[in-house]
């Protein structure tokens, strides 16, 4: 059976409704992790999380894993400047009637700046106004872009709030990360947290 947009109907396990029958991948239908809207999202990292799902669930449901919408991860470079963009975006947010509060940060990937290398760092965090929630993020820096925008995928899917990242204990080296008292993740969530405490 497939819906409207011609994607597989498939429930939270990844079945369709013919019996012994999954679907993953850009075939399959999609629901958004934090709108619960179906989406036309089709990437392979999306893809890969409903292989495992319904690799665990396709003898039986003991396991019970579940696949819980996707988060529509993905990064991508031009030349040595890494992009990358995870959840919903403050437009998306907007248009679905979520209000939102963001935080974003600019700083270097190594410290101190000057090592050779280093990129400036900009990171954006998303949150629901008033929970906190981090609801999606942006990031633009060096080669590191896409493991931090991993990282706010993880906080998404987790449902973890701005306190989450102000209390997130880090490990850093000046070759490798930012500064730990300028940490990009924890940097924008602090501008989110000040808001929060004057709304």
């Amino acid at each position: 059976m497939v819906d409207e947009d011609n994607f597989m109907s498939v429930d939270e396990y990844m079945r369709t409704h013919t019996p012994d029958v999954f679907a993953v991948g850009d075939c399959a239908q999609k629901r958004d992790f934090v709108t619960r809207r179906r989406v036309p999202t089709m990437l392979a990292s999306t893809a890969c999380a409903e292989a495992r799902i319904a690799a665990m669930n396709l003898f039986n449901l003991h396991v019970v894993k579940t696949f819980i919408g996707t988060i529509a991860i993905y990064s991508t470079a031009i030349g040595d400047i890494g992009f990358g963009t995870a959840g919903v975006t403050e437009m998306r947010a907007k248009e679905e009637g979520i209000s939102t509060l963001t935080g974003i940060f600019e700083g270097v990937d190594k410290h101190p700046g000057n090592l050779p290398g280093a990129h400036t760092q900009i990171v954006k965090l998303i949150s629901a106004k008033h929970s906190g929630v981090i609801i999606g993020g942006e990031v633009i820096g060096g080669p590191e872009a896409g493991e931090l925008t991993n990282v706010i995928g993880l906080a998404i899917q987790n449902r973890m709030t701005v306190n989450s990242f102000l209390t997130a204990q880090i490990g850093t080296h000046p070759c490798l990360t930012a500064s730990p008292a300028a940490y990009p993740l924890i940097k924008a969530a602090e501008k989110i947290a000040i808001q929060m405490l004057r709304s």
